[in-house]
């Protein structure tokens, strides 16, 4: 293999390195909205179906659980 050869310190990128992902809405922010990391509008009613979602996933495995423990006996 060849040997990996440093970068000389020129051409060093310096300062904060940030990697940044693409939203997947439409709305266009600006730099500023990206940089600060600005609080994301969450609508209400996909909040609650997530809880939903989550209680019932929790419903179904309690009553997996359950059920094996009952025919286990």
């Amino acid at each position: 293999m060849k040997p990996f050869k440093s970068p000389d310190e020129q051409t060093r990128f310096r300062g904060p390195l940030r990697h940044y992902h693409r939203s997947a809405s439409n709305t266009q922010k600006t730099w500023d909205e990206w940089a600060d990391g600005t609080a994301a509008n969450t609508n209400p009613a996909r909040r609650w179906l997530k809880i939903g979602a989550v209680v019932i996933a929790t419903l179904g495995l309690a009553t997996i659980i359950a059920a094996l423990i009952i025919e286990l006996r």
